[in-house]
């Protein structure tokens, strides 16, 4: 195995590559320890994760100290992180923000992260007013309205327009392997977005919910831009083999595992 498929990072965003931030998503490698798997867990070796998460820091170039962490829940809080919260999220302590699915800082220094199965993670960016974000949405999440709530916060705690800010989805479950009931159509429905229609897909009296589409519409309802918002287009199902994922794991595909999504700000140049 050479020494690139090692490596535990798998996507980068092309739009971020020219601003002074560093990002990345870990996959899932066979020649890693529990196959690169990133998540601390009942089932999982304290050991082995230690070490995953210790090479992708390194081949991002930053101090493991310094990853910072919601205990993640499937909502839709998002809360500010100020220099003297870095490091929360951490073992021994596991001290990361209660409830929460989005961090927002302008810190430089303090990397931000979220751990994802199949959900969708989100990277926000504003270049004018230097502030970062990072969001774990699932469907809870995306119904919730997660990735709008991130930009409102954005918005009235740094100063940020929304028209200025830059996102990306990241690899995540894709639409035709996201088969869903009836209750979480409705739920989505209830979100009140314009076009919420247009997230919803039904083949063969089967509802499937395309979470790329839905956090797109929240975004643009938030005021983004089209063009500012970069797809992954990647699915973490379908591509089981590079990324983890819950439903390939039920369905006896692929070992348990999660990946992670980092983002931190570099002092500007």
């Amino acid at each position: 195995m050479t020494a690139v498929e090692q490596q535990l990072l798998t996507f980068q965003f092309s739009q971020f590559r020219k601003h002074p931030i560093v990002h990345g998503m870990s996959g899932r490698n066979g020649g890693l320890p529990a196959e690169g798997d990133i998540a601390y867990s009942p089932s999982a070796k304290n050991e082995d994760v230690g070490q995953n998460r210790l090479t992708l820091f390194a081949e991002l170039g930053l101090d493991l100290a310094s990853l910072t962490l919601g205990k993640q829940v499937h909502g839709n809080r998002v809360v500010p992180v100020l220099d003297s919260d870095i490091g929360r999220g951490q073992p021994p302590s596991f001290d990361g923000f209660p409830d929460t699915d989005g961090l927002v800082t302008s810190a430089v220094g303090v990397s931000l992260a979220v751990i994802i199965g199949d959900c969708t993670p989100i990277v926000l960016y504003d270049p004018r007013k230097h502030v970062v974000g990072v969001i774990h949405a699932g469907w809870r999440g995306s119904v919730s309205l997660i990735a709008k709530k991130a930009i409102e916060i954005m918005r009235t705690g740094y100063g940020c327009m929304p028209r200025s800010i830059l996102a990306g989805i990241g690899p995540s479950i894709c639409p035709l392997c996201y088969e869903v009931g009836q209750e979480v159509i409705d739920a989505w429905m209830e979100s009140g977005l314009r076009y919420a229609r247009h997230a919803i897909i039904q083949r063969d009296d089967r509802l499937y919910l395309d979470l790329w589409t839905a956090n797109r519409l929240a975004l643009l309802d938030a005021g983004l831009q089209r063009i500012n918002i970069e797809d992954s287009a990647i699915c973490t199902r379908c591509h089981h083999d590079r990324y983890f994922s819950r439903r390939a794991f039920v369905a006896g595909a692929s070992p348990k595992g999660s990946q992670m999504m980092v983002v931190q700000l570099l002092p500007r140049r």
